[in-house]
């Protein structure tokens, strides 16, 4: 069963976002920003296809989108929302975890079943991960020393 949306909060992460959630609204190819007092949408852009998992730079600066059926991960300004580039993701990108040194991004390629490896700042693929059948979820440790995948269907945990 596929999640409609996926929700950013920012809570604690940095100050100045504090009091806001993003969210991709994954039937209409949009990223809605809410104002977590109020409990309202101040601000909805257009974003690419099937839009699923959303992460934030550790500095605040950068929010990563995936764009599933746009086969690339867009890097969007946090403040602005516009968007900055995209980097290479493979096929169908679901969700992502981002090594807290904000260098790699590990994104779970469902249509492929792989785990593609990103580095942020030469926007280039390092190398990809065969996992199980539709990877979804990823996490990188605190200490960015072990990458965790999730394959759905396969129902295992990959460990890298």
């Amino acid at each position: 069963m596929r999640a409609p949306l996926t929700v950013l909060f920012l809570l604690a992460a940095v100050p100045a976002l504090a009091q806001t959630a993003y969210v991709s609204n994954e039937k209409d190819n949009t990223l809605s920003v809410i104002d977590i007092k109020s409990l309202s949408v101040t601000q909805t852009v257009k974003v690419g296809r099937r839009p699923r998992g959303i992460t934030l730079s550790p500095d605040g600066a950068k929010l990563y989108l995936c764009a599933s059926d746009s086969d690339t991960i867009q890097v969007l300004d946090a403040k602005t929302l516009a968007v900055l580039h995209n980097l290479p993701s493979g096929e169908d990108p679901e969700q992502f975890a981002l090594h807290p040194d904000g260098k790699r991004l590990y994104v779970a390629n469902e249509n492929n079943n792989v785990v593609t490896v990103i580095d942020t700042e030469t926007r280039r693929v390092r190398g990809q991960l065969d996992v199980g059948i539709e990877p979804e979820g990823m996490a990188v440790s605190p200490d960015g020393k072990i990458a965790v995948n999730t394959s759905e269907t396969t129902n295992k945990v990959h460990w890298m």
